[in-house]
């Protein structure tokens, strides 16, 4: 059973070790980063992702005016958990999840391009295009897929 729970003292440091493979690096900031963004910026949002008592994952999310919109910013599943469908039931429990806690009818994410296995997950989901994006961040260029899904 996938949950959703706070990150805090009892439990940060399991997620700040939580790391994805080696070629996932590129495509989602650090847990640490996160958790360090999330504690200084205003309306960022984070969770750990349990599978039973196991924490298996990180959740990022927020409500971006450039949308304007809610987002799920930053999602991973370590890799020492990854290949489970894990990943995939994490998504569908979370957007139940901010659809009952935040009464929401659609959701976006930013896939990186390149990241075509996360990519076709979230249109298995039901998220569809949106636009290509392209930023720059922290000396960085990436390109994305703008994707939402409604509910």
């Amino acid at each position: 059973m996938i949950t959703f729970k706070p990150i805090d003292r009892n439990n940060y440091m399991e997620c700040i070790c939580l790391k994805v493979k080696k070629d996932q690096e590129n495509f989602v900031a650090s847990n640490a980063r996160s958790l360090v963004e999330a504690q200084f910026e205003e309306g960022l949002y984070t969770r750990a992702i349990y599978a039973g008592e196991v924490l298996v994952g990180f959740v990022l999310y927020d409500y971006d005016p450039e949308i304007p919109g809610w987002s799920m910013s930053r999602f991973m599943i370590g890799d020492q958990y990854q290949g489970q469908g894990l990943g995939k039931k994490a998504v569908v429990e979370f957007l139940k999840y901010i659809k009952e806690h935040m009464n929401l009818n659609e959701v976006y994410i930013s896939v990186e391009q390149e990241n075509t296995v996360a990519y076709e997950m979230y249109k298995k989901i039901g998220f569809i295009d949106v636009k290509p994006i392209q930023y720059e961040f922290d000396g960085t260029t990436y390109h994305e897929i703008q994707m939402k899904i409604k509910f």
